[in-house]
């Protein structure tokens, strides 16, 4: 009889993975090289808002912008012209290949003023109420420094941030801490930053809590150990295929690793509980490979519906979201193959004593009083659909929100500096309007005209705080004309277009007309606070209304195109498709994950029931939220797939000795569930133990996106060890409870006795 496999390859199998290790872990140290929070990069290139506002970048230039301000920073405050001559030295030493090229533009409020009141003709008073609201606070004199980037990566925009940061301490003679800065890149360091925070702190926190809670709960040090450090490898393993695949870390990603690392405890948790009863069959020496011969089929089942269910993300056009679903199904399989190799080569060559963990008696009482619950199973369904119809009645309540600041904590600086900027100058999201005329530099005047037209009457709208235009840039005799139909107007109209022909180069280099091959386009630059995806639409109705009417008013041509673009719209239009893609996603992981287990359990309707159990953490937990109204973000979207996957992980292990028990003699629906919640029940708890008090330490930590996420999936975890042990046993107990099995007899007088006895 030839030798089992584990005895004969397990050092082997030890020694390649301990030389492999350097490699993986180098690559892994690296993985976080390369970064990308920019919420500006989250949609596709194909979606049409990203196609829009690429235009706009390419007709406009770079719009990526730090602002930089510190109390005090006036109108006349010589620190900032200081400030603006320094980054114009770095700017042209970038262009001579002597620094980095980081910065694409400066400029200052009082520069603003001076060339619009230069370019406008107009006093300085006159000059700085156009500026208002976008560059010059609500009291006349509070002003702020604009520098734009090129794009870049976070590591760069981290290094541009820094430099910005000693460079306007050292021109406004101040310390570092006393500038305020805020902006779109600021914001995106600042979630990077945040992100590596809690990357480095409460990764590290919740990993040594699985590891204190896994000794305790499989009541064995070595054990422990052994899981953790296989699933610690799977985590180190999934960090280095980021970096070897070339892919980049953002907040979504980095939480790759703690979700494999997680997913490889709970398949660890369910082998060694096979492997603890094989060993009081077959002894320690044949008892890994016996684990896996009776473990990996269950295993697998489970390990490929988590797949499904994390794979299924990847139908969002959100772009950390696909690469959270892609990284964390490539990673979850990486898992199932490593446990099912390296954990038993561990028990094989280092086993623990043999007194290990004993399932049906460290936990007799617990699992009695489960088991008790199957006396009551029709009331318990009824009692667990009723939550889920409740909790489907607020899911069309529910709501998602991307709004970058949101993710920083609220006590940060980050927040105090956006804030101050909010109240003092301006706030720093932007939406531009763009108008879209023929090429010809005919009818210039009429342009004008309706460009001020629909500038004046967009800044009536709510949360629009300032506006800046060509018109802002031109004098009041250019603009708002009448008398038309005379000849004196059709003269007056000759005119004024001539001298705009003239001033163009002045609008061009304002950054306010751009004349790409056969359009010219007229741009209107709003500065918005607390837009939503509501008021977006509203927005974009009144730019149309707007031009419409300026238009008819003035007698004017209307534009060929509107386009409502910036990165506010980019944001929204990032939420809206983060909500599409949280159904899409779980409908495709419900389908997927229906069709293994009706497979796994030989009959379809059969693998519709089993995944009664599994919707209801998910549909209970967003039903919640929406009926609180809580908004859910880019980092509780994730929890849904990761949850059903371990949900559907437990459910798969509890029929498999469900349908064993048959093959043992158990005829009664009674006495197979018994059996299996006796065999099943320690470990499924066991696994949410570990896995819910890991993540629940994330719900604590101020980066909103992990805590979220963290939040909800202890919660989900939470729920599901009540649909895997209290409704999957009703369900059982029941009539349905012939599906999963041949020759289950229900046994409705022992429930009745039992039941009549406890009474």
């Amino acid at each position: 009889m030839p030798t089992p496999f584990f005895p004969r390859f397990a050092p082997r199998l030890l020694l390649v993975a301990a030389c492999l290790l350097p490699v993986i872990g180098w690559g892994a140290w690296h993985a976080y090289d390369r970064r990308d929070n920019s919420v500006l990069g989250w949609l596709p290139e194909r979606s049409p808002v990203t196609q829009a506002y690429r235009e706009f970048l390419r007709d406009f230039g770079p719009d990526e912008t730090i602002l930089v301000s510190w109390e005090g920073c006036t109108l006349d405050d010589p620190g900032l012209e200081r400030l603006a001559v320094a980054i114009e030295a770095r700017i042209a030493a970038a262009a001579a290949g002597e620094a980095p090229r980081w910065l694409a533009s400066v400029t200052t409020g009082t520069r603003l003023r001076d060339r619009i009141a230069a370019a406008a003709r107009v006093d300085a008073a006159t000059a700085t109420d156009r500026l208002r609201g976008v560059v010059v606070g609500p009291d006349g004199r509070t002003t702020c420094c604009v520098i734009t980037l090129h794009p870049l990566d976070d590591p760069a925009r981290r290094e541009a941030l820094a430099w910005v940061k000693a460079t306007a301490a050292e021109a406004a003679a101040l310390d570092p801490a006393s500038l305020r800065l805020t902006g779109d890149a600021v914001i995106g360091v600042a979630i990077d930053v945040e992100n590596e925070r809690t990357a480095g702190t409460w990764s590290n926190l919740a990993m040594g809590i699985a590891l204190l809670v896994a000794c305790l709960s499989l009541g064995s040090l070595r054990l422990g150990v052994m899981v953790i450090a296989v699933a610690g490898i799977c985590s180190v393993l999934t960090e280095a295929l980021v970096f070897f695949s070339g892919g980049s870390m953002n907040m979504l990603v980095s939480l790759v690793p703690v979700v494999t690392f997680v997913l490889a405890i709970s398949a660890g948790v369910h082998l060694t509980a096979y492997w603890a009863e094989e060993v009081e069959r077959h002894g320690l020496e044949a008892a890994p490979t016996a684990a896996v011969t009776i473990g990996w089929q269950p295993g697998f089942v489970a390990t490929l519906t988590t797949v499904l269910g994390l794979a299924s993300l990847c139908v969002s056009q959100v772009r950390p979201v696909w690469q959270f679903g892609l990284y964390g199904a490539l990673g979850a399989s990486l898992a199932y193959l490593v446990v099912f190799t390296l954990l038993p080569a561990l028990l094989q060559v280092f086993p623990p004593p043999a007194r290990g963990p004993q399932p049906t008696t460290g936990w007799a009482r617990f699992t009695t009083a489960v088991r008790r619950l199957v006396s009551y199973h029709r009331l318990t369904t009824i009692a667990c659909l009723a939550a889920m119809a409740v909790g489907t009645a607020g899911l069309s309540s529910i709501r998602t929100e991307v709004r970058p600041a949101r993710f920083l904590p609220p006590e940060s600086r980050w927040i105090a500096d956006l804030e101050w900027f909010n109240e003092h100058v301006a706030p720093f999201q932007t939406v531009d309007a763009v108008l879209a005329f023929a090429a010809p530099h005919t009818g210039l005047g009429d342009r004008a005209a309706v460009t001020q037209e629909v500038q004046a009457r967009l800044a009536a709208v709510d949360d629009v705080r300032g506006s800046l235009s060509a018109a802002s840039f031109l004098p009041d005799d250019l603009l708002g004309f009448a008398d038309r139909g005379q000849v004196r107007s059709v003269i007056r109209r000759g005119v004024i277009d001539g001298r705009l022909r003239r001033s163009l180069g002045t609008l061009v280099d304002a950054g306010m007309v751009s004349t790409p091959g056969d359009r010219q386009l007229w741009r209107i630059s709003l500065q918005v606070a607390n837009f939503t995806a509501e008021r977006q639409r509203a927005f974009e109705a009144a730019v149309r209304d707007a031009v419409a009417t300026a238009s008819a008013s003035l007698e004017a041509p209307p534009p060929a195109a509107i386009i409502c673009t910036g990165g506010v719209p980019l944001v929204i239009a990032a939420q809206r498709e983060l909500l599409d893609a949280l159904l899409e996603s779980f409908a495709l992981a419900f389908v997927t994950i229906v069709a293994v287990l009706a497979l796994f359990l030989r009959s379809p309707t059969a693998g519709v029931l089993a995944m009664i159990p599994n919707i209801l953490p998910p549909v209970c937990v967003f039903g919640l939220l929406g009926w609180l109204g809580r908004p859910l973000d880019v980092g509780g979207m994730m929890t849904a797939s990761v949850a059903l996957g371990i949900s559907v992980d437990d459910t798969a292990h509890l029929l498999t000795w469900f349908k064993r028990a048959g093959i043992h003699g158990k005829t009664t629906a009674r006495e197979r569930i018994d059996a299996a919640l006796a065999r099943s029940a320690a470990p499924i708890v066991r696994t949410s133990l570990i896995l819910g008090l890991a993540f629940a330490v994330f719900a604590f930590c101020d980066f909103t996106p992990i805590a979220q996420f963290g939040g909800l999936l202890a919660s989900l975890l939470a729920l599901a060890l009540v649909g895997d042990l209290v409704l999957l046993p009703a369900l059982l107990a029941g009539p349905a409870g012939r599906l999963f099995g041949r020759g289950v007899e229900q046994d409705h007088t022992a429930d009745d006795e039992q039941r009549a006895g406890q009474l």
